[in-house]
């Protein structure tokens, strides 16, 4: 029987307390636990790379896209030693990417960004998948 992991309940209680209206603690907790990641939860696990992603979404929430392009940046670097840039979770910090970067008039990067899930996305996610139909708007 597996064991859920301790970063789910991490996600959980940041879900919570930003549900209580308390968005910097929520910050705070995923950002402790995206840091001290131990073994056997290294900065390219599946884990820490959510709970990076769910960070940079509450970063993005909180107005602080900055902040959010550097979680993403650090998450999608991280993964990219361990798995296929055409992975489900890499295609998903890509979009944020994409979309962090366009909050922040960085179109170039927004389009590069944008452009790698139009051409992996559907094959992955689906022709119909929203960040797919996203990317192939912002593109037309």
């Amino acid at each position: 029987m597996s064991h859920p992991s301790p970063l789910a309940a991490v996600q959980h209680q940041a879900l919570s307390l930003r549900a209580a209206g308390d968005l910097t603690a929520a910050r705070r907790v995923l950002t402790e636990a995206v840091e001290s990641a131990r073994p056997p939860y290294g900065k390219d696990h599946p884990d820490v790379l959510n709970t990076a992603h769910l960070l940079a979404r509450l970063h993005r929430e909180a107005d602080d896209p900055l902040a959010a392009r550097r979680v993403l940046e650090e998450a999608y670097t991280a993964g990219e030693r361990r798995w296929h840039p055409n992975d489900p979770l890499m295609l998903a910090l890509i979009y944020d990417l994409a979309g962090v970067s366009e909050e922040l008039g960085n179109r170039h990067e927004a389009r590069r960004n944008y452009s790698r899930i139009a051409a992996a996305g559907p094959t992955v996610l689906g022709a119909d998948h929203p960040a797919v139909r996203t990317a192939r708007q912002y593109l037309a």
